[in-house]
């Protein structure tokens, strides 16, 4: 599909949307926010919470003399948030299923309903049943299944969807400038996070936990999700800013590499220490365990941190101007 010719971006006058466009920020989008509030005020509440990396964002793209194309953002953010975050679920969910299957066979539905299981009811299960989740945490198959699932369900689905998300924004929207294909990979990795925390909000609310659990929720997903997310859609946007802008010859195993790497040995490292614990799936670690998470989460970020900043710095001093067009590809 042949490319759109550049539009300028960094113009300071006001906000052009298309009738779609206005339609969806002023109607759309508040009608989800009222939605919200109305089925869960806590989730609500925590959402402003949850929305404030998006805030900083545009704030940020706002100042720079590149800005970004408004309605380009906007829909990517969106889209990839929406119909690219169902997508994901739907695929995960089929893997999941099809990995169990290959690795549990006949107790597939059991490995499934332990999963699923939430913290307030694991915590009321009776010794036996606690024993057999500590039995299936120890078994292989589960581990197995834990690595293949982090990478394959997991981290290279949603590495993807970001990929995919900056490439809708080049074939439909307005790019004009390198830059802002490390705030659109940015705002597409953001739709999708946003999405999913306020969802883990939402599943912390309606399981009626204490107020402690669904701010710690908020926190961990904000705090130490968002920004490796974010890191990983900058990491996309430099990548594919280097071969669609200056020509390089890098493929889309190079785009991912370090995102998809990075991910999936962060998601499979909390699920290796959840099951250490005993535990089938998800459930918050304490003491100890915990501890554990904490340094697994700083080494992570740390390391993304330190490739995107070495990333940019590089991509920096081989900035192109901003008359330089998209190769078509």
């Amino acid at each position: 599909m042949e490319t759109k010719a550049p539009q300028a971006e960094g113009h300071a006058g006001r906000l052009q949307f298309s009738r779609s466009a206005r339609i969806l920020v002023w109607v759309v989008l508040p009608a989800f926010s009222i939605g919200v509030g109305v089925a869960s005020p806590l989730t609500a509440v925590l959402s402003l919470f949850i929305l404030a990396p998006t805030f900083h964002l545009v704030r940020c793209d706002r100042r720079r003399p590149q800005r970004v194309d408004p309605e380009t953002f906007v829909w990517t953010y969106v889209l990839t948030g929406t119909v690219g975050t169902a997508a994901v679920l739907i695929v995960q969910s089929l893997l999941a299923y099809l990995l169990a299957l290959i690795f549990f066979q006949g107790a597939t539905a059991q490995l499934l309903q332990e999963i699923q299981r939430g913290e307030n009811e694991v915590a009321s299960l009776d010794a036996e049943a606690l024993a057999a989740r500590s039995q299936m945490s120890r078994q292989w198959q589960y581990w197995a299944f834990m690595l293949t699932f982090a990478f394959c369900a997991a981290s290279i689905p949603e590495e993807l969807l970001k990929y995919a998300g900056l490439m809708y924004a080049r074939r439909r929207g307005r790019v004009a400038h390198e830059h802002s294909y490390v705030t659109l990979g940015a705002a597409a990795a953001l739709g999708f996070s946003t999405v999913e925390n306020i969802g883990f909000a939402y599943a912390a609310a309606a399981q009626n936990q204490g107020y402690g659990e669904l701010l710690l929720t908020a926190f961990e997903r904000v705090v130490v999700g968002t920004p490796m997310h974010v890191m990983g859609g900058v990491l996309i946007g430099i990548a594919a800013a280097r071969r669609d802008f200056r020509g390089e010859d890098v493929s889309l195993a190079e785009i991912l590499r370090v995102p998809v790497l990075v991910h999936g040995v962060w998601d499979f490292s909390l699920f290796a220490v959840s099951a250490l614990d005993g535990n089938v799936g998800w459930v918050h670690p304490r003491g100890t365990s915990l501890l554990i998470v904490l340094c697994i989460a700083i080494a992570a970020q740390g390391t993304l941190f330190l490739v995107v900043r070495k990333r940019y710095a590089s991509w920096k001093t081989q900035e192109v101007s901003d008359s330089t067009s998209l190769k078509t590809t």
